[in-house]
């Protein structure tokens, strides 16, 4: 599938690695993400990060309890609409497992034990089960199987966390816009019916209870037509009964 407009780019057309060099927005931007800053610290509480650590369908990173915090009291947070508009319920979010390094208590990945920091080496993550890795560790290893709890999944689903490059972020967004159209949400849970009518999935509903009105109003005009040759029926009956009557009045008077 190519970007022509006559198909949706999957994720892996979307992440293929560009030549030559950024511009200077570009470079700027991935300068922004590469800050320490989104990498330790909660954009919602803009406290320090800490497990349990949940991310959103951009790759952003929040702590769990800060994101439970917003759900039941978004009242509480000043900046929280603009910040995470998108997340409306715990399916839109992923809970990560992010393996800890136990003699230095970096997180790390478990394959490759590079380090999940600012700056470093790209990593992502399966919606599907939560494991975090390298990206590296996925080009090592090839297959369609979590490297670490074995469940399978499916490549196009890979987040990436923190994306800096603008095929990453738009990959990530790419693949919301998918999951939108099939009726899923970020974490491949179903969406909501209220979600799910607004996207058009019970266009069926709408098209039987529109056939049902028409059928109703055919109805009404088939009661009012039988009704009204009922009433000229009578009308003609009694318009016979008194002529009748008229004729028999003169036969009598003769």
């Amino acid at each position: 599938m190519g970007n022509d407009g006559g198909s949706i780019p999957t994720r892996r057309e979307l992440v293929k690695s560009t030549k030559g060099e950024r511009t200077s927005s570009e470079l700027f931007e991935q300068n922004l993400l590469n800050a320490t800053f989104v990498w330790t610290t909660c954009l919602l509480s803009k406290r320090p990060l800490e497990l349990p650590v949940v991310s959103d369908y951009l790759g952003h990173l929040y702590n769990k309890d800060s994101i439970l915090e917003w759900l039941i009291s978004p009242e509480d947070f000043g900046d929280g609409e603009a910040i995470v508009p998108h997340i409306k319920s715990l399916k839109d979010i992923v809970e990560l497992k992010i393996t800890k390094d136990e003699s230095s208590g970096k997180w790390t990945c478990p394959v490759t034990g590079k380090e999940l920091k600012a700056g470093g080496s790209k990593f992502d993550y399966l919606p599907e089960c939560g494991h975090v890795f390298a990206e590296s560790a996925f080009r090592e290893i090839d297959t369609d199987n979590c490297l670490e709890c074995g469940l399978k999944y499916n490549k196009d689903n890979v987040v990436t966390i923190n994306p800096t490059t603008k095929n990453d972020v738009e990959a990530n967004k790419a693949r919301m816009g998918l999951l939108i159209n099939r009726g899923l949400t970020h974490s491949l849970k179903p969406a909501s019916n209220k979600k799910r009518r607004n996207n058009g999935v019970d266009a069926n509903e709408k098209k039987a209870k529109k056939k049902s009105k028409a059928g109703e109003s055919i109805h009404n005009e088939e009661t009012l037509r039988m009704t009204k040759k009922v009433l000229e029926s009578v009308q003609h009956d009694m318009n016979s009964r008194k002529r009748s009557e008229a004729i028999q009045d003169l036969y009598l008077k003769a």
